[in-house]
């Protein structure tokens, strides 16, 4: 099973982004409890461009397109910053809108996420102390829109590829360095919640 984790890079007035610490801390080092898996996770960061709304939409598009054609994964787990929430946050549903405009006439107004038993997972999650939550609001920016897109793609071309999107507050880290009044949590409690999302998705989707 190939399973594709995803983040996205610094954006708007941000000069680090929670996910790609993560995304990369996983490159550095994997967590013990996966090394085992027989298909370990697929890590790459969704780039885009910053100028404007037309370009971010456009060049996250590219890149997303451009990482999934080059994958080919059997499930998708895309990961984002939401530097305002307390709470690490499975996203049940995606939108049909991105900063008031429409991503897809043709679409419908919204989709569930296909990620077998999210409430399952943020039970766990929240045994071992992480704060986690199942949130229905993804917002209408890029996270929103990566999730969409994705299980739009996987409904018109028909193939069962799940997808869900975790969002992630900001490091400690980025709080100290800039020196903002935001909810933060460790770097370390992001790296057990994204292992434990793994294993939960290695362990219900088929190979």
């Amino acid at each position: 099973m190939k399973l594709l984790v995803t983040g996205f890079p610094k954006f708007d007035a941000y000069p680090e982004n929670s996910t790609e610490a993560l995304i990369e801390s996983f490159r550095a080092e994997l967590p013990e409890e996966l090394v085992g898996l027989r298909d370990r996770p697929i890590l790459e960061i969704v780039h885009f461009e910053n100028d404007d709304s037309e370009t971010q939409q456009r060049t996250m598009l590219e890149s997303f397109e451009s990482v999934i054609e080059k994958h080919r994964p059997d499930a998708c787990l895309f990961c984002g910053q939401a530097a305002s929430r307390p709470w690490i946050t499975l996203e049940a549903i995606a939108i049909n809108v991105f900063k008031g405009t429409i991503i897809d006439p043709d679409g419908p107004a919204a989709y569930w996420a296909t990620i077998p038993e999210q409430e399952t997972l943020v039970a766990a999650m929240r045994t071992v102390g992480i704060p986690a939550k199942l949130s229905f609001h993804a917002g209408t920016h890029l996270c929103n829109h990566i999730l969409y897109t994705a299980l739009r793609r996987a409904d018109v071309s028909g193939q069962a590829v799940p997808c869900g999107f975790l969002h992630l507050p900001m490091t400690n880290t980025q709080v100290i360095n800039a020196e903002e009044n935001r909810p933060f949590i460790s770097l370390d409690v992001t790296r057990r919640a994204l292992a434990m999302s793994v294993e939960h998705i290695a362990q219900r989707v088929p190979r």
